[in-house]
């Protein structure tokens, strides 16, 4: 009888026996080069539909960019789809989009919460998606938008920003906005830089999505789960308080005060009014808008220098910024430095892909020149430098610069095989 009972109890018949976590690499039945990875968190019945979070990465790897989502999606269960096919650049992204979607939806056990996310590129076209498209909840990192296009989204929108990212201009002007800031946007600050956020940070703001997203047919949060996260809120602001930081006290505090069901209890909005009315706050904001003015005012001229300055120039210019970053104790100046290397780069980056349009080798070399004092780690000044030898009809040196860029990382086998030829993509592999 024992073992009769222990079959039954742990049988594949039995509805309510622990599905274990899964995870795979998928294609679209209707679009095979539309390949995404697929992340689906432990459950007790098969029956159970869960919400939907789609990842879109700016350099389209699917596989990364869900592993920052898995802690999330196990905390507060979702299914992660993630992308490997749209990524920065990418011409339809809509319609990938919407095919990745309707695939999942006849394949795996989704209800009827769709959320999204990406990072840099990939938010852009997240937010491009949500626009023209019902999505229930957005998660963008890295990348903002001006206040129109925020609120044609129609959906609660939480963007996670680095305070040294060289994008943060885009989420810094809603600091000072106060009661203009749309309605349906939060702001998170991060150390991250132009990268994906930690994976708490990440669950943390799924969770915020998660619990406050009501969907007909969903069930509401438990009442425990609910508690449990506005406690860990209360805890992240005071001990935000307590090192100094409180630009993203404040945040966080009006996040959860402006927000149903959180909203509910009241400290969330008297920690915001205190915070506000602080002056080391004040001061903070103060220093911040500072320091912004003063990076505004340096992005033209760090433009024009790319034609006008000698090497010498830009070595001693790039050798007093990485001087500031190592020792300037103020973290708002040293952030602000960090964010004009970081526009550097970027510019290296868009000048580098219009000297590939101009087939300009001149001008080339200078612009890898300037980005290797930059970022010398970067793959793009070896992808960069085997240009001019390929133009001259260099075929060894071309293809040892390649092979240099895919060791320090480069990785996208679109733009490569778009910019040469199989006669020197062969070599490669």
């Amino acid at each position: 009888m024992l073992l009769c009972i222990m079959v039954s109890c742990s049988g594949p018949g039995n509805p309510h026996a622990m599905i274990k976590a899964s995870e795979k690499s998928d294609t679209c039945k209707l679009d095979p080069q539309n390949t995404y990875e697929v992340y689906i968190p432990g459950r007790i019945d098969a029956a159970d539909k869960l919400p939907m979070l789609v990842i879109i990465d700016a350099h389209g790897s699917g596989q990364f960019a869900l592993g920052k989502f898995r802690h999330g999606a196990n905390q507060y269960p979702a299914i992660l789809v993630a992308s490997n096919l749209v990524k920065n650049g990418f011409g339809n992204y809509e319609k990938a989009i919407q095919t990745l979607i309707g695939d999942v939806r006849q394949k795996y056990p989704v209800g009827e919460l769709v959320f999204m996310t990406g990072f840099s590129g990939g938010a852009r076209m997240a937010l491009g998606y949500a626009v023209n498209h019902r999505i229930d909840g957005l998660i963008l990192c890295g990348a903002l938008a001006n206040a129109d296009q925020v609120n044609a989204a129609r959906c609660p929108i939480i963007s996670i920003s680095g305070t040294d990212d060289f994008n943060f201009m885009e989420t810094a002007q809603y600091l000072f906005q106060g009661q203009s800031i749309p309605g349906n946007l939060k702001i998170e600050l991060t150390d991250a830089s132009h990268n994906w956020p930690d994976s708490l940070l990440l669950a943390n703001a799924f969770g915020f999505l998660y619990l406050s997203s009501p969907a007909a047919g969903v069930p509401s949060p438990a009442r425990t789960q609910l508690k449990m996260f506005e406690r860990d809120q209360k805890a992240r602001i005071d001990t935000l308080v307590q090192q100094g930081d409180l630009l993203k006290a404040a945040l966080v505090a009006r996040n959860m005060s402006s927000t149903v069901p959180f909203n509910s209890d009241k400290i969330f909005a008297s920690n915001y009014n205190d915070l506000k009315a602080d002056p080391q706050y004040l001061s903070q904001l103060n220093r911040l808008e500072k320091c912004l003015r003063f990076e505004i005012s340096a992005r033209q001229p760090y433009i024009d220098a790319f034609t006008t300055k000698d090497s010498l120039w830009w070595k001693n210019e790039i050798k007093t910024i990485n001087a500031k970053i190592r020792s300037e104790p103020d973290p708002f100046i040293n952030d602000m430095y960090r964010r004009i290397k970081g526009f550097l780069g970027i510019a290296c980056y868009s000048l580098g892909n219009q000297a590939i349009k101009e087939q300009n080798a001149e001008k080339m070399n200078g612009i890898v020149s300037i980005y290797f004092l930059v970022e010398p780690e970067n793959p793009y000044v070896s992808y960069f430098s085997a240009f001019p030898y390929y133009w001259n009809g260099n075929m060894r040196k071309t293809v040892s610069h390649l092979k240099k860029a895919m060791e320090a990382g480069f990785s996208d086998m679109d733009q490569l095989n778009n910019d040469f030829p199989v006669s020197i993509t062969s070599q490669l592999f």
